[in-house]
């Protein structure tokens, strides 16, 4: 669950380092954050980890960073799941002029990306399969009532 923000009424620049657990990799969740963080003028980085947990870094204005941790939780990202994120607050270094996304292998990356693309889509034809079968169901049922006149 969310946490309370650690910027709420503070002012000044800011480093927060952060890491967010959950669907996180593979998933445009670093091109996410680096799109939120560039809006708000954040310099830092964005960078997956081998346990699966992505790491951030950002430094800026409180107001933007507490914006930017606001935004880190990709509620309105419909394949983004991030279910934790653990954040520290500290003195800024000024060692970043920009926001970064940093990748790894790309072809590791294509391969694991297609791999979870292929787990997506067998949930939607999953899902897509359930429904129809409620829909049949439902077809069925108008189908008897329209035989009956509604009398059942």
């Amino acid at each position: 669950m969310d946490q309370e923000n650690p910027f709420s009424g503070h002012t000044g620049v800011w480093r927060l380092a952060g890491i967010a657990r959950g669907r996180v990799q593979g998933v445009g969740y670093r091109g996410y954050l680096a799109g939120r963080a560039a809006a708000r003028g954040l310099a830092g980085y964005v960078q997956n980890l081998p346990d699966g947990t992505v790491e951030f870094v950002a430094e800026g204005e409180a107001g933007n960073l507490a914006a930017f941790l606001e935004e880190a939780w990709a509620r309105h990202e419909p394949v983004i799941g991030v279910g934790e994120i653990a954040v520290s607050v500290t003195e800024p270094t000024g060692e970043f002029s920009r926001f970064e996304a940093r990748f790894g292998d790309r072809q590791e990356e294509f391969f694991r990306r297609s791999g979870l693309a292929l787990d997506l889509l067998k949930e939607i034809m999953k899902t897509e399969g359930e429904m129809l079968a409620e829909q049949r169901k439902t077809n069925a049922l108008l189908k008897a009532l329209l035989r009956t006149g509604g009398t059942e």
